[in-house]
């Protein structure tokens, strides 16, 4: 059985509404590959890649990882979809959550009537969008990457959720005997370092990319779309939006939601993401 290793890391905030995207990375390769050219990097006294660097190509790290044995994967949220769609167990809660502090009022001090109700949706949308969206990422990468008489280890640096949550999702989603979990975190200068900073970097590549589909992109942009179609699509196996590479959670989106504005912001995003990589 081959062993092959798949380095992940994440590009924008889940928790944060003002982001436009959640973006996961998904690199993978043969263990035997991946010390191979630990060693070369070792030997070769070059920096871990960051988006700067692979964009100015620094000490020739882009054609170092060029002709690496490499697959890609990339899966993305739109995060106005989560935030705007509705939850009939959110809103439940927060409804009954109302009547109770309603009852309390008297006894609450003024900043508890704040926090409390802000607390209690942060931690639903905690669990929503782990068990729903970030479990859809993983199991998504999963299915595409995964091939018979495969060992698969996912090395993920450490995610935006509890280890511990994250584990659980994981063991619930990918229910294998040929796939493993493991936490690194790339400042503590492991060995697994090397492939966590590479997804790293091109997991901020792929957001950026996504963002200038929202706009006129920048000439710093122009060049990302430019280092995908040189350097990753040849290596990405296919995604869910007639692009190789790339898959988007929950596509298309649910009319269900009740807000046509998202179709309509949905539709526009991947006309542009295919036009540019076209």
């Amino acid at each position: 059985m081959e062993k092959y290793f798949i380095f992940s890391d994440e590009a924008g905030s889940w928790g944060n509404e003002n982001n436009y995207f959640y973006v996961r990375s998904w690199v993978k390769t043969k263990e035997e590959d991946f010390y191979r050219l630990n060693g070369l990097w070792t030997t070769k006294k070059l920096p871990y890649p960051t988006k700067k660097s692979l964009l100015k190509n620094d000490q020739d790290i882009s054609g170092v990882l060029k002709n690496g044995h490499f697959i890609f994967f990339f899966t993305f949220t739109k995060l106005n979809e989560f935030y705007l769609r509705k939850f009939n167990i959110k809103d439940k809660i927060m409804e009954q959550l109302m009547l109770v502090m309603a009852q309390l009022e008297y006894k609450l001090k003024t900043y508890m009537k704040d926090q409390i109700p802000a607390k209690v949706k942060s931690a639903i949308n905690y669990v929503l969008f782990l068990n729903m969206y970030e479990a859809y990422h993983l199991e998504n990468a999963w299915r595409n990457l995964f091939s018979a008489n495969q060992k698969l280890t996912f090395i993920i640096d450490k995610p935006q959720f509890s280890e511990n949550d994250y584990l659980k999702v994981f063991k619930d989603k990918i229910n294998s005997n040929e796939s493993e979990l493991i936490f690194s975190h790339k400042e503590k200068e492991e060995k697994y370092s090397l492939g966590i900073y590479i997804a790293d970097s091109f997991a901020s590549l792929c957001w950026d990319l996504l963002l200038s589909c929202l706009d006129s992109p920048s000439s710093n942009q122009i060049k990302i779309i430019n280092y995908f179609k040189e350097y990753i699509l040849s290596k990405s196996v296919a995604g869910n939006i007639g692009l190789n590479g790339i898959n988007k959670v929950f596509y298309p989106v649910n009319r269900g939601y009740g807000n046509e504005i998202l179709f309509s912001e949905e539709e526009k995003l991947i006309k542009n993401l295919l036009n540019k990589l076209s």
